[in-house]
């Protein structure tokens, strides 16, 4: 059985540390539905499924440095590594092409959940449909970049194939503006609350935690460029490691929204004792469905000032309301409705919150 070099046994020991804390990222991303009463979404199911596909590209990476010759001289290397080395090269391929849009389409997915906004909710659609028409494309183009695929692993094969780097680095392109696109779209959201600045603030820091996915992904356009076609096995080393690197931040990320409520001790700072400590009256303006929070047709995202009560621990019960006061829970809130006093909102409503709609309550 052939051993780990050195640069092959420091790569996987790297990979392992940031899969194992993704994979730690995800098991208290689903504590955290459990604490906080919040069934499971799309955003949830596809983070399942990228942590499925990290884990395989781990075992890729296992295999690729042991029998496929990563990190070695090309050199040094009889054929049937060089066959194992490209046989994996072009799985590794296909796994990071559907682990990368199934991670920033869960990021849209719980972005969706959060801010409800009828435009919002257009432009993230039109977003997460264009991730998955570019993913089918570039999964379809890596099937067929060789022709027979036979000889993207085999020298011998007599084939045509198209410039491998070139294919790398135009799909690279599209993951960083993606990626900024996705960083940038809950902001004018954020600013546009009718919160304290130091809540926004504070939404703010922990939505642009995606800048480390963002400056992955440019950095590996830079090492796509070191691959020197005579030596691929040695000079991919760097390419091979950001490939890892760049979904398992992203993985992270895309938990630490919802993970951050678990400790109390990181509370957003400002905003009034009753927005801390207590429940306030329902939202102005009330437009839900069965699949989102609760949306708001003004300014005020119902749906982010729920985020934010929930993530904060404050929703288990309330402590004191006024009579003709109502609580709005999202509709995938599996809190006790009878004895919280809650409204379920299942079909599209307006509710505006007068003295008329308050005589209704009571």
């Amino acid at each position: 059985m052939p051993s780990l070099n050195y640069r092959g046994a420091e790569m996987v020991a790297i990979v392992t540390v940031l899969v194992g804390i993704s994979f730690l990222a995800v098991l208290l991303r689903v504590y955290a539905r459990f604490k906080r009463q919040v069934r499971f979404g799309i955003d949830d199911y596809l983070c399942f499924v990228s942590m499925g596909l990290l884990f395989a590209m781990l075992i890729e990476l296992g295999l690729w440095c042991t029998i496929g010759g990563d990190g070695k001289h090309q050199a040094d290397l009889d054929m049937t590594t060089m066959l194992n080395f490209g046989k994996i090269f072009l799985a590794n391929q296909f796994t990071y092409f559907l682990l990368c849009p199934a991670i920033k389409t869960s990021i849209v997915c719980f972005y969706r959940r959060v801010f409800t906004t009828p435009k919002f909710q257009h432009t993230t659609f039109a977003l997460n449909t264009l991730i998955v028409a570019w993913a089918a494309g570039i999964v379809i183009a890596c099937g067929l970049q060789c022709r027979p695929i036979k000889s993207f692993w085999d020298p011998r094969a007599e084939g045509k194939c198209f410039d491998q780097n070139e294919f790398l680095v135009v799909n690279q392109i599209f993951n960083v503006v993606i990626d900024f696109v996705i960083l940038a779209l809950p902001v004018p959201m954020i600013w546009n609350l009718q919160r304290a600045w130091q809540d926004k603030l504070a939404l703010n820091g922990v939505f642009a935690l995606g800048i480390f996915v963002c400056f992955a992904s440019i950095y590996r356009i830079v090492v796509l460029f070191w691959i020197d076609p005579t030596d691929t096995t040695y000079t991919v080393y760097q390419a091979t490691l950001w490939t890892h690197i760049e979904p398992s931040i992203g993985l992270i990320c895309s938990c630490l929204p919802i993970i951050r409520g678990l400790f109390p001790k990181l509370r957003f700072p400002g905003g009034s004792s009753k927005q801390k400590y207590g429940y306030g009256t329902a939202p102005y303006y009330l437009s839900t469905s069965a699949s989102h929070f609760a949306t708001s047709t003004g300014p005020r995202s119902p749906g982010i000032d729920y985020y934010i009560k929930m993530e904060e621990g404050i929703l288990s019960r309330p402590e004191t309301r006024k009579e003709g006061e109502a609580i709005a829970y999202p509709a995938d809130s599996k809190l006790d409705l009878s004895s919280n006093g809650g409204i379920a909102v299942r079909t599209e409503i307006d509710v505006t919150q007068d003295a008329a709609s308050a005589k209704s309550i009571r």
